[in-house]
């Protein structure tokens, strides 16, 4: 097919790009040039600004398009108003969901319903506008659109960092505070699974939303999987982090466990997805490629996190 990525050098995109490659696509990029230019020089590229000069793009008809980087309608309007395809990919997030009290969410579930003004992406604005694209969407092209919601993504190359946090802290020198209770639950997808699973249903020009997310794991076994042999752990309950002003996902998938999260984290069901054919390489792949990668990238800070300090300060006050 002949398929128009848009975005497609950075995290996410990179992968549906090297996976579309891999299955024999005629691929075309629309970007800015701006994240990584080199990347995929055997490839045509078009560039320019998504709400500027998509008119760049209405002279083709595309078998499918995958678009990586729309999170407000201010995106997305001008790129449905001049692509002509059979088939439309958005990659969303389950951070669509509103309610998270009864654990895992099914695509059915509540969204936001309110609309944002403005054009501020935010923590508070990521979701609703993530919600306001689908419905464009729907209005306009729902019997071609494939709507994809990840979870957390994470791999190399991944921008975020929270993943990394992991993966670099439990491999290296102890202690590692750990939040929360070891018994919660904990869930992500690997950027490469993300990338197959997206291209396999493009193939099939499938429709409707699909959650994409791995199985959840419990933190304990998320730990024992990721760290290195030996590693001493110090874990902290959600009252001491709370009484010390830890907030939410300051320590990277900690979230207190209260009414609204009873996991103490967002939970997406993958059931619909598996179904279809999502396949989940191993957490100690995923951990060890992507510690793998931060250490060819010389990565010398984390992106995400508390300081060594904060964390040596936390740990003594656990001793008292």
């Amino acid at each position: 097919m002949k398929v128009l990525i848009i975005g497609g050098t950075s995290f996410v995109g990179r992968y549906i790009v090297e996976e579309l490659m891999k299955k024999g696509h005629e691929v075309v990029l629309f970007n800015r040039g701006k994240s990584n230019p080199g990347i995929f020089p055997e490839l045509r590229r078009v560039l320019g600004d998504r709400r500027k000069d998509a008119i760049k793009l209405a002279q083709e008809k595309w078998d499918a398009v995958v678009d990586t980087s729309a999170y407000t309608p201010a995106d997305l309007r001008p790129i449905l108003e001049n692509v002509r395809t059979d088939h439309y990919t958005f990659i969303s997030t389950i951070s669509v969901y509103t309610d998270f009290k009864k654990g895992a969410v099914k695509e059915n579930a509540a969204v936001f319903e309110e609309e944002v003004q403005g054009d501020k992406v935010t923590g508070e604005t990521y979701g609703p506008f993530k919600v306001m694209c689908e419905q464009l969407i729907e209005e306009r092209i729902s019997d071609k659109a494939l709507v994809i919601r990840p979870g957390i993504v994470v791999g190399p190359a991944d921008p975020t960092g929270r993943f990394t946090y992991w993966a670099v802290k439990l491999n290296g020198e102890g202690p590692v505070l750990i939040p929360g209770s070891k018994k919660r639950k904990v869930q992500w997808i690997d950027a490469r699974d993300l990338a197959e699973f997206t291209v396999s249903q493009l193939e099939k020009k499938a429709t409707g939303v699909f959650n994409v997310v791995a199985d959840p794991v419990s933190m304990e076994e998320f730990v024992s999987v990721v760290s290195r042999e030996e590693l001493e752990t110090v874990w902290a309950d959600d009252h001491f982090l709370l009484e010390e002003g830890v907030q939410a996902f300051e320590l990277p998938f900690w979230i207190p466990i209260s009414v609204d999260f009873p996991e103490g984290f967002i939970l997406a069901d993958n059931k619909k997805a598996k179904n279809e054919g999502l396949t989940q390489r191993p957490l100690g792949q995923s951990a060890k490629d992507t510690l793998e990668w931060s250490k060819e990238e010389g990565l010398a800070e984390l992106k995400v996190g508390i300081s060594k300090e904060r964390e040596r300060d936390l740990l003594e006050k656990l001793k008292r």
